[in-house]
Order: C-alpha cells, then sequence, then structure tokens
C-alpha cells in the first residue's frame, strides 16, 4: 500500500505538470460556466490525440459536459489516478497487470489500432524483419540499406509500446533490456516527444501508431514487418502482429453521469466515424 500511495504522489505531480503554462492560462480563461460539468480522461499518451477529438464531437452534441484531456500520465498513471479517484477516466493502451485487476476497475476497451515500427521519411526501407530489429538494439546492425547509419530512438522500461514488441518478438526483450542498461541510444518518457523526435531526426527507427500518426499530422514512415504491412486487413486476419488496444478504466460504484456518456458516444456510429477517420479499428 505505501507503494501505491508513492506512485499516486507521482502520478499527482506528473498530472500538474502536463499543463504547460499556456494551457494552464487558457483553462483558467475558458472556465466552465455553473451549468458545465467537466470531467477529466487521463493517462497514456498513446490515447491522448483520438481522446481529444472524441471530447470536441462529443461536445458538439452535449454542450453540458466538457472533457478536458491533459497531458500524458501513462497508463500507469491513468489506472492509478483512476483507481483513487483523482479522475472517473484512465485512458490506457495496454490491458490492466495482475495487480492492477485488484484496484476495482472496470476495464473497457473501445477500439484497436496498429502499432508500427515507424522511421523518419529519409529513410528508404520499406520492411524490417524482427530479427533486424533485435540486432539494431543489440548494436549489431547500424545501417540502414542505403549505408546511411540507424538513428535509434528508444523508450524507457515499462514503455507499453516496447512492451508489445517484447511480446510479439523473441529476444527483443533481453536486446531492450541491455540498450538501456548500457545507455546504448536515446530514450525518450513519452509517446509525444517520442513522436516528434522520429519525425523530425533523418534516418531515425522508432515506435508509433498509425492512430497517433493521423492525429497528431506527424511525417513518420510505417515499416512492414516479416513483409506484411499494418494494414486493417492485415491486422484482422492477424497476419500483422503489432496491434494496440486502447480502453477506458473506471470505478463503477463513483462513474460520473457525464464520463458515461462520453463512454457511450464513442460506440455510436459517429464516435466509430471518427475512430475509423483516424486509422482505429472500433470494438463493438
Amino acid at each position: 500500500m505505501h507503494r501505491l500511495y508513492s506512485d499516486i504522489l507521482v502520478v499527482l505531480a506528473a498530472m500538474s505538470l502536463a499543463l504547460s503554462p499556456l494551457a494552464v492560462e487558457r483553462a483558467k480563461s475558458a472556465e466552465s460556466p455553473a451549468n458545465v460539468t467537466t470531467i477529466t480522461a487521463a493517462g497514456s499518451g498513446v490515447n491522448l490525440g483520438i481522446t481529444r477529438l472524441l471530447a470536441t464531437a462529443f461536445a458538439q452534441k452535449h454542450p453540458e459536459v466538457r472533457v478536458d484531456v491533459p497531458g500524458s500520465i501513462g497508463s500507469k498513471g491513468g489506472i492509478i489516478a483512476a483507481a483513487e479517484g483523482a479522475i472517473p477516466l484512465g485512458l490506457v493502451s495496454r490491458p490492466l497487470k495482475a495487480k492492477e485487476q485488484d484496484l476495482g476497475l472496470v476495464y473497457h476497451p473501445y477500439a484497436r489500432v496498429a502499432m508500427i515500427i515507424g522511421t523518419h521519411p529519409s529513410v528508404t526501407d520499406e520492411n524490417i524483419t524482427s530479427a533486424d530489429l533485435v540486432q539494431i538494439f543489440q548494436g549489431n546492425k547500424s545501417r540502414w540499406q542505403d549505408g546511411h547509419e540507424i538513428i535509434v530512438l528508444s523508450r524507457e522500461e515499462g514503455d507499453s509500446g516496447f512492451g508489445l514488441l517484447s511480446q510479439a518478438i523473441k529476444g527483443f526483450q533481453q536486446a531492450w533490456d541491455e540498450s538501456l542498461a548500457a545507455k546504448r541510444w536515446t530514450v525518450h518518457f513519452n509517446d509525444q516527444d517520442a513522436n516528434r523526435a522520429l519525425a523530425a531526426t533523418p534516418y531515425a527507427l522508432g515506435v508509433a501508431d498509425l492512430g497517433m500518426i493521423t492525429t497528431e499530422h506527424l511525417s513518420i514512415k510505417p515499416l512492414a514487418l516479416d513483409g506484411f504491412s499494418p494494414t486493417e486487413d492485415n491486422v484482422g486476419n492477424g497476419s500483422y502482429r503489432l496491434i494496440r488496444e486502447l480502453a477506458f478504466v473506471y470505478r463503477p460504484d463513483t462513474l460520473p453521469e457525464a464520463a458515461k456518456a462520453f463512454m457511450d458516444f464513442v460506440t455510436t456510429e459517429a464516435g466509430k466515424t471518427i475512430l475509423r477517420d483516424n486509422q482505429y479499428i472500433p470494438l463493438p
């Protein structure tokens, strides 16, 4: 329990830092009228862009509710904040871990999206193999096919995207762990920073997903993995293996009606259209 409270303090600090000074001023100038209910949905950076689009569309239909989506506090942060009642809706891009399943939360998935091995547009390669990726993180493969150096952009221990790579690709977890211990690559600590660096760094290699590329208007090139491109058909039939599930988490005993209405909107045809238009696959 002491560890949980320590994590809570870290999460709340992260939530305060997630809003830039400019965003704080905008929030102050746009304080909700007395008849407008504001709810906060916070968590994984993977979910932010699409949640903000959904929140904007929801507000047009429900002007009495405003959904506030601050900067990233990570899936873990969203889970802890929701469990402790700091926010009504946590945003997660991974399933709940075993110890998190005892926190009294409902896990409510609403979409899937292809996670991609991405590069800066300067890279001419179109495909990467699982073996290549392991060798790159081991430091044993350092050049693209045209001879340019591969600039690796890594993520911190516990990142959900790199965790997915570890599940899908044999040997990747060990290569990643070794690279972190050796401080071999530049490490980014949230999705937005990592995405911006990938889009801005010639010959860079990193991880993103099709939804973030679309919602954040990023110039990132997806690579085929082991010969399979991240198309909807390949995701659907399982030949493309890197798939993220986006979900809300919440306490059922304290869920506000406004938060329930927002989740219900996401499953309407209007919500599903927004998801599809931004490279997400809606769940029933």
